[in-house]
């Protein structure tokens, strides 16, 4: 019975893996998932709350970093900036919390609709990292 519980574990865990892997578009489950590669083989998951991102609303955010090598990375601070190109105005920045499953979370609020740029930066056991993610905000 163990072994059986253990394979519908297992099937259930891959199947969510994969929905999702590598977008950056609205899913099922109501939220947008970014995915990167850290420098130091780590696979970053940016997840945004609710799927429609509008201007001057709550968006939450979570960051799960999952390592990619032999060496487990353990993820100590992770902070966001919400940057618009070609805007001179000043970039906020956002430390997140740990969460209870060891990811990081945190509440974003986009000033303004357009393209943003999230700077996802941080401290892990291997060092630091800083990646990119790409968001529209809509009215």
């Amino acid at each position: 019975m163990k072994q059986l519980w253990l394979f519908f574990l297992s099937l259930l865990c891959s199947i969510t893996l994969l929905t999702g892997c590598a977008t950056d578009r609205a899913n099922s489950l109501g939220n947008v998932r970014m995915v990167s590669v850290t420098d130091n083989g780590e696979k970053l998951s940016v997840t945004l709350t609710p799927a429609h991102l509008l201007a001057l609303h709550a968006i939450a955010i979570s960051v799960h970093m999952q390592s990619l090598t032999a060496t487990k990375s353990t993820l100590h601070t992770v902070r966001i900036k919400e940057r618009m190109s070609d805007m001179s105005m000043p970039v906020p920045t956002v430390t997140l919390t740990k969460g209870k499953f060891g990811d990081f979370v945190g509440t974003l609020v986009f000033v303004m609709t357009g393209s943003w740029t999230l700077i996802v930066t941080g401290t892990t056991t291997a060092g630091s990292f800083s990646q990119q993610f790409h968001v529209q905000i809509q009215s």
